[in-house]
């Protein structure tokens, strides 16, 4: 803990006036938010630790209330015609998870892509200190002028706040030490291979045929190789990093939706859970709370028509979902199987039901295929990625389990103690 306040002492002589340390009720719920993103796991660091309770994230959002402001929740920002969103500031935990995962120390040359409510970039002006250098863009004006209006208003006057398309990067600024990405991305284009440092990180919020993980990249030899993967959801890249998805009503009665990417040919399964279907159940346990994003990324993997479920209004139908909103699905023509859950001791055992024409025969597949990951990929193993160049003329590493083709790259994707390196 004194590394910590140190971390903050040393945060508030290098900006200024702007840290909020009164007593007031700003200052009580940011720290209330920090100690349970500690309890939680999410925040590790002293240094990240340190920089969220300096930065007030009220001041980034005027029009929210407090509580909002400090509750570990996404708020949406900004809205398109049509009424979805298309700005937002990230839930407080994801922040700080994509911040541990970055490992960004004083000095750092950093580089974000999404400039957002400009909250994400002070945090990042916190852990380089007076050294480092933080720049982010933004494809969107009015984002940027408002990230640029708080970030000054805050007193940080040093952070680059730059209009343009995240594709491309910023050349003007390389190398970075650090790259984070702060929208959903489908691919990992060539302009942040080319001004990322060697043994620079990136992190960037990966869609793997619609599962999407923070994935924390080293980039040694030309090769970015996966240090952690995390569940998360971002609003996608718009511009020239944009990919095609599509969303397929699952009933007629009920509001459950498959999300798949545009390439998936899903239309046979329009509302095709208002007829019957059948569940496998497969043995397989979670522990309350377990993190089941490594099932999801192998299923996506296995399967080519992967895709996610929502139910927003939690109406799960027969068989309770095991996610709420990105819950594992497939589909093949007129078939649809999807991973649901039931209680079972202290714990959840996975199913898989199915729907359509030979909807049990899928269910049947998926199911084996979760039994495949529970045999292979727990218990200190994990899905580790290698992304590789697809102009850089290297072959898939020969131990890939999954091979993943994308525009810009290739995705080899193995299964490996999670200590080792890859």
């Amino acid at each position: 803990m004194e590394e910590a306040n140190l971390a903050h002492r040393t945060y508030a002589w290098a900006v200024g006036d702007h840290v909020d340390t009164s007593g007031n009720e700003a200052h009580q719920l940011r720290t209330r938010l920090i100690g349970g993103l500690r309890t939680s796991g999410a925040v590790r660091s002293a240094a990240v630790e340190a920089a969220m309770l300096a930065v007030p994230r009220h001041r980034f959002l005027p029009e929210a209330t407090l509580r909002a402001a400090y509750a570990d929740d996404v708020y949406v920002t900004k809205r398109d015609r049509h009424g979805d969103a298309v700005s937002s500031a990230s839930q407080p935990s994801i922040v700080a998870e994509m911040l541990e995962q970055l490992d960004v120390r004083p000095g750092h040359r950093v580089l974000e892509i999404g400039a957002g409510t400009g909250y994400n970039a002070a945090l990042l002006d916190a852990l380089v200190g007076l050294e480092g250098q933080v720049t982010t863009v933004d494809i969107d004006a009015d984002t940027v002028r408002r990230a640029r209006t708080a970030l000054d208003d805050l007193g940080c006057h040093r952070v680059r706040v730059v209009q343009g398309d995240g594709e491309l990067g910023h050349p003007d600024g390389a190398p970075y030490d650090r790259v984070i990405v702060t929208v959903g991305t489908w691919d990992l284009p060539p302009a942040w291979w080319e001004q990322l440092a060697d043994g620079g990180r990136l992190v960037a919020p990966l869609s793997i045929r619609g599962c999407e993980h923070s994935v924390a990249f080293a980039y040694v030899d030309g090769v970015l190789r996966s240090r952690s993967i995390v569940g998360c959801g971002f609003m996608p890249m718009r511009g020239l990093g944009s990919h095609e998805g599509q969303d397929v009503e699952l009933s007629e009665g009920r509001i459950l939706t498959f999300h798949a990417e545009g390439e998936v040919d899903a239309e046979g399964v329009r509302g095709v859970l208002d007829g019957s279907g059948s569940t496998v159940w497969t043995t397989v346990r979670l522990k309350v709370n377990e993190d089941a994003s490594q099932l999801s990324l192998w299923l996506a993997c296995a399967f080519a028509g992967y895709g996610r479920m929502s139910a927003p209004f939690g109406d799960h139908g027969l068989q309770r979902l095991l996610m709420r909103w990105a819950n594992p699905a497939v589909v093949e023509d007129r078939d649809f199987a999807y991973v649901v859950s039931r209680k079972v001791g202290e714990g959840n055992e996975i199913g898989v039901r199915g729907h359509g024409p030979s909807g049990a025969a899928l269910a049947v597949r998926v199911a084996e295929q979760v039994r495949v990951w529970d045999r292979v990929c727990r218990d200190g193993v994990s899905l580790q990625i290698a992304a590789h160049r697809v102009d850089a003329d290297r072959p898939a590493a020969p131990k890939a389990r999954f091979t993943v083709p994308k525009r810009h790259t290739r995705l080899a994707i193995r299964v490996a103690p999670v200590a080792d390196t890859l």
